[in-house]
């Protein structure tokens, strides 16, 4: 053991005793002067006992290895707690002031000279020994003195005796001069000039948060974490539940989080000390319904309902000046009221609730009012059904004048389900069988998307329109694209077309152009991002890729549109012109991430043009063109940014083929209706489908996983 010796110094002074003559006055004031230092010698001696007491607490702690874990600072000295839990007050500071010097009394006789005791603490082979007046005690760590005072003299009691031996006159009240607070340690200072340090430890804590935010559809985080007072031993480790979760130095990795998904972590400093914390998820949810009301040309309100634990901010499109939120009435009841609306034209205002302080869009709602001259009942909805395959499989659907169809976009061997306009209970399967070509597989779906063509034939289906089919294939050399046509009827198997698809991701979804003798087919490459791939239909066969022979053999749009791996389709007007290569003059793309309209550049090449006035059509599908009440209308589904909700889309096809973009611009008479059903169309699809039935006018409208609403024009 390293030698230290802490020489702890008392100074005490002798204190000589005078007399004074009998005056009355004199005595009361000796009286009241007593009385100040017998409380001052109180005070001193009790200061004295502390300060012994704390030398005897410091002296262990150095010895068995103990450490100090928080200090706080109080009059005249430190409040010490050490790593046992035990507490000590040190006081420090130079000697106490002089007392004013009373009158000089008559000389009395010469006493005996003052004493001024020591107390050290030295060691001695190893061995702390109280040293008192240069006399050695005892060890330092089998008791304390116990000092007291009596008639102004100092006496000390030993530690196993009940002698008190007198050692001075007490007249001092400190034993250590100064505490100085360093970073690892804290140093006491001793009257003579002698210190020694005691270590300081942090205490042993985990620090991690207590919630951790996700947003919508998050399953994954990294948690950074800190151990305060660590060591080389100290181990973190976690328990998780409804997840998984790996520790790494200063960060936890989870995955795979679930509803209700929790961690308790552990921290251990391999001497007996630990540290528990609880970390809970709190996911992010929000939505909006879809506000089926419109309101009427004279003005209005209605109310927007929906689901948020984000907080959002509502933002109005300064284009729609007409409307204004007027109330909050809960958390998320929110009322937007509409002045008049003087124009024949109907209008709309996409209302954004973004998070707060960003620029993020969480969900959006489309609230329309009516035109002034706008019939009000412009379509009434015949019925609701559910999606009768879910999961997300119910992704495409057509119509013809006897039922709905919709395709199960699925392996295995594919299943189309026909729904009864007349009733919606009543369903029936189209006989599906599907192809597998020889050393290929039939498709990632057997099935994916379904359409109708036009049939002028009555030798054909009985003169009715022709249902076809395509599979999905993602180009990965194993698949090819097969068209399934129905050529007599849905009870009969379909007729097949094969067709060398190569690298490229085709039948998520395919428009028509033309009829079942005279058509052809339009394929949107989710893969190439810039490519439309047509396959002519003649006489029910679709052509074969790589046979230019055939005068209906397959081609290619490169149209780019911004960024690959999106799901989406090519809608060409009906009326538009096509160049001698059989190239349309213009094509309108649609994905569930963006949209554009592009125009020929030269040949089969195709540039975007910009939107003068955004129409918003990301997540629309399903352009159908009529004719009712001697106007011409656009019909759509469109699918809301959060995929929470969809509408039925009617507008006037004001300007035809010549200007198929400012129609989708003027957005003129606009009518919206909702998908009725509740979910979330994960891929951001829908479909819609018109069909004349005993001369009405009906139009189906689906949401992929939320449900199909069918309406019939007044």
């Amino acid at each position: 053991m390293k030698k230290i010796i802490f020489a702890l110094m008392l100074g005490l002074a002798a204190v000589a005793c005078t007399t004074a003559e009998y005056d009355d006055t004199a005595i009361k004031e000796q009286i009241g002067d007593l009385d100040d230092r017998l409380t001052k010698v109180e005070e001193d001696l009790a200061t004295l006992q502390l300060s012994v007491d704390a030398m005897k607490t410091l002296a262990d702690a150095l010895k068995n290895g103990k450490y100090i874990v928080s200090y706080v600072e109080v009059e005249g000295g430190y409040t010490l707690t050490f790593n046992d839990g035990t507490s000590i007050v040190v006081y420090h500071g130079a000697q106490g002031p002089q007392g004013e010097a009373g009158a000089q009394g008559p000389q009395g006789e010469n006493g005996a000279a003052g004493a001024t005791p020591t107390v050290e603490v030295k060691d001695v082979d190893g061995v702390l020994y109280w040293y008192v007046n240069g006399q050695q005690v005892c060890p330092v760590y089998e008791g304390t003195p116990v000092f007291s005072s009596k008639d102004g003299k100092l006496y000390v009691q030993y530690p196993g005796s009940e002698e008190l031996v007198e050692i001075g006159e007490l007249v001092g009240k400190s034993l250590f001069d100064d505490v100085k607070v360093g970073e690892d340690y804290i140093e006491f200072f001793f009257l003579d000039g002698g210190s020694f340090k005691v270590p300081v430890a942090k205490a042993f804590a985990l620090e991690i948060a207590a919630t951790v935010g996700l947003s919508q559809g998050q399953t994954e985080v990294e948690i950074p974490y800190t151990v305060t007072g660590a060591t080389e031993a100290t181990v973190v480790d976690v328990l998780a539940y409804g997840c998984e979760a790996v520790v790494e130095a200063e960060v936890i990795k989870v995955s795979g989080i679930t509803e209700g998904a929790q961690l308790l972590v552990f921290a251990d400093n391999g001497e007996g000390k630990t540290s528990i914390k609880k970390v809970v998820f709190d996911a992010e949810k929000y939505s909006v319904e879809a506000v089926a009301e419109i309101i009427p040309a004279e003005g209005g309100q209605v109310v927007v309902k929906g689901i948020s634990n984000v907080a959002f901010e509502v933002v109005i499109p300064a284009e729609a000046a007409w409307l204004t939120q007027v109330e909050t009435r809960s958390a998320f009841e929110l009322t937007f009221a509409a002045e008049a609306n003087e124009s024949e034209e109907a209008r709309s205002a996409e209302v954004a609730f973004v998070r707060q302080g960003t620029e993020e869009v969480l969900m959006t709602v489309t609230i329309a009012q009516a035109g002034a001259e706008v019939v009000k009942e412009f379509a009434t909805l015949v019925w609701d059904a559910a999606v009768p395959f879910g999961n997300g499989q119910d992704r495409n659907m057509t119509m013809d004048s006897e039922y709905v169809y919709v395709a199960q976009a699925a392996g295995g061997n594919g299943a189309i389900k026909a729904i009864s306009i007349a009733d919606p209970t009543q369903t029936k399967d189209v006989k599906v069988t599907t192809y597998t070509p020889a050393g290929l597989d039939n498709g990632t779906h057997a099935i994916t998307c379904v359409r109708m063509l036009p049939n002028t034939d009555a030798a054909v289906n009985g003169g009715k329109p022709v249902l076809v089919a395509s599979n999905l294939t993602t180009g990965d050399g194993t698949e090819k694209l097969i068209i399934y046509v129905w050529s007599n009827g849905i009870d009969a198997d379909p007729n097949y077309f094969v067709i060398d698809s190569g690298a490229r991701r085709l039948g998520d979804k395919f428009t028509v152009k033309g009829t079942y003798q005279a058509g052809e087919l339009h394929f949107f490459d989710f893969n190439d991002g810039n490519t439309v791939i047509r396959v002519n239909m003649k006489d029910g066969v679709a052509g074969l890729w790589g046979s230019p022979e055939l005068a209906y053999a397959t081609g290619r749009y490169a149209m780019p549109v911004a960024g690959a791996y999106n799901i989406g389709e090519c809608t060409i007007h009906p009326e538009t012109a096509f160049d001698g290569d059989g190239n349309p003059a213009a094509a309108l793309l649609t994905t569930n991430a963006v949209n554009g309209f592009f125009t020929q550049n030269a040949g089969n090449a195709y540039a975007a043009s910009a939107w003068g006035t955004d129409p918003k059509l990301t997540q629309t599908y399903g352009y159908n063109f009529f004719e009712h009440n001697g106007k011409d209308y656009v019909a759509y589904v469109k699918v809301a940014g959060d995929r929470n909700s969809a509408t039925l889309n009617i507008i006037e096809d004001v300007n035809g083929a010549a200007d198929f973009k400012g129609t989708l611009e003027a957005q003129t008479g606009l009518f919206i209706a909702p998908v009725n059903g509740s979910g979330n169309a994960g891929h951001g699809l829908g479909d819609c489908a018109t069909a004349v039935v005993d001369g009405t006018r009906y139009i189906a409208v689906m949401a992929q996983n939320i449900g199909i609403s069918l309406y019939k024009l007044n």
